[in-house]
């Protein structure tokens, strides 16, 4: 069922966001082993338990275009981020780019980094049943990419939590019992729990 291409048929959207993090971790941690990627990864793991759009605006500074495009951590201040950027993360953000990329659009790692930003513009305002084709799609692309450059990819069976059933009824907060609940998913992190580990 693993390799099943309906298996993320019956995962909510918010199983497939954990996975699309679960890719990410892995294409980080292969290929710059050396990199403690913590920062960005407490960026991402937090967007569960939020609502999204407020999980989305955290997650934002860890995609290198996003980053890159400021000389400095003054600049910041008076554009895009209106003076809401934390210095340390700033500072994080740029030493751990720093040597991989410049901040442009098309590499690697930036479109690695992009895919939970598309993932958020197909789920924005519209219903799931719209944008699951192109998040599984977002979700295939990632896939593509890791196979390249020969990362295992995820264990699938762990998003099985994220099953659900159709008749099930929507939980306070939520619409569509497809979306998925807020929840804690950091224990999903490899990174983070390399590092409570140590």
């Amino acid at each position: 069922m693993n390799n099943d291409k309906t298996y993320f048929d019956h995962i909510t959207m918010t199983g497939r966001l954990v996975y699309i993090f679960m890719c990410i971790e892995e294409y980080l941690v292969n290929l710059y082993p050396d990199k403690d990627w913590t920062p960005v990864a407490l960026k991402m793991w937090q967007w569960t338990n939020k609502m999204w759009d407020e999980g989305f605006d955290i997650y934002l500074i860890v995609v290198p275009e996003n980053i890159l495009e400021f000389d400095s951590y003054e600049e910041t201040k008076s554009r895009a981020f209106d003076g809401n950027l934390d210095k340390t993360d700033y500072d994080a953000m740029v030493s751990l780019f720093s040597g991989i990329t410049d901040g442009d659009s098309d590499d690697e790692i930036n479109r690695v980094l992009y895919a939970p930003v598309d993932f958020n513009g197909y789920c924005e305002g519209t219903g799931v049943s719209w944008a699951m084709p192109y998040v599984d799609e977002t979700i295939k692309e990632l896939e593509e990419i890791l196979i390249s450059r020969n990362i295992p990819l995820p264990d699938k069976t762990k998003l099985d939590h994220f099953r659900y059933d159709d008749a099930r009824k929507p939980g306070p907060l939520e619409k569509d019992p497809r979306w998925g609940e807020f929840e804690e998913t950091e224990s999903f992190s490899i990174i983070l729990k390399n590092n409570n580990d140590e």
